[in-house]
Parts: C-alpha cells; structure tokens; sequence
C-alpha cells in the first residue's frame, strides 16, 4: 500500500497559508518533499495498525488543504453552522455511525479530506511551536477520517491519547526535514 498526501493551498494563494511553516529561527520555509514522504509513511502505518485490510489497496489517498481565514470561516459555516474560523475541519469518506467502514474498491482507498486553517493554528495554539500544532492537528484530521470522534468523555480521552502518540511520530519527522 502505497499512501499519498495530496497538498493544496489557498486558493488566494496567500504566502502565510501553504506548506510554509516557521522554522525555529522565526523563518519560513517549505516542507521538504522528504517530509511530506515521512508524513506518508506514518501515516499508512498508522492506518495499517487500526485497518490491516488497507494493505489489500495499491494507493490510499489523504487531500490536506491549506485555507486562509475567510476560506475556512465559511466551511464551517456551511458545514457545523458555527460562523468563526477554526484550526481543522475533516471529511471522511467512510464513516458510517461512528465506525470506519470503507467500501471495496478496486485498488484505490480515498480517506478524505484535512482542511486546516494557518491563522487558526496561530490563534488557537499560540502556546505551541508552530510545526508541533500543525503536526497535532494532521493527527487530529488523520484519526477524524478514520472514525475517532471526541463527542463523549470516554471518546475523548480515547482519541487525545492515540492523538498525542501520532504527533509525537510526526513531530521528529517534520522537524528532521526543515
């Protein structure tokens, strides 16, 4: 099985929302494809670990997109009802009553799509480096697509636990390659 992110940006092109993140000298740089790589192989481990039939598809595809504020405002809006920006929003494609359960296919596994909001990042996780936000949120998006929700105490816990041991495998691969 072979695991693709697919990366997106703003659509407005703004220079703060791609793949720029902050490096730990306050600069900008791009997330170097052996990153994006290392996101990939984590990623079909992870998903190996809680679906081992994944193994029987030649591509699992994951769509992360990069949105500005105005973008990601209207998204949740249109989708949750909330008008106000937010960091992450996720679209799984195979949720059915809170269980992952995706349909056959030949060959092919889209999970879904990873919406997420840099300023929201900023905002919402001022406490936090910015690489060791976005890798918790790319986990908290990744476990979404696959069925975890935190809409109950024992959920909850359930899924910031298996969130924090994923960003705590994204994080030295993120950081490795910037």
């Amino acid at each position: 099985m072979k695991l693709q992110l697919n990366i997106d940006a703003s659509e407005e092109g703004d220079p703060q929302s791609p793949i720029n993140v902050q490096t730990q000298g306050g600069g900008q740089s791009l997330v170097p494809l052996d990153v994006v790589a290392s996101l990939e192989r984590i990623f079909a481990e992870e998903l190996a670990s809680f679906y081992p039939d994944a193994a029987h598809y030649a591509q699992v595809e994951i769509s992360v997109s990069f949105l500005n504020e105005g973008e990601m405002r209207e998204i949740n809006q249109k989708h949750r009802g909330v008008d106000e920006i937010t960091d992450v929003l996720s679209f799984p494609l195979w949720e059915n009553g809170g269980q992952f359960v995706p349909e056959p296919m030949t060959g092919f596994l889209p999970l879904g799509d990873i919406l997420i909001c840099p300023e929201g990042v900023k905002r919402f996780h001022d406490t936090l480096p910015y690489s060791e936000a976005l890798c918790l949120l790319l986990a908290h998006g990744f476990l979404h697509l696959l069925a975890w929700d935190h809409d109950t105490p024992e959920k909850e816990h359930a899924m910031w636990e298996r969130q924090e041991l994923l960003k705590s495998r994204l994080l030295p691969a993120f950081e490795e390659g910037l």
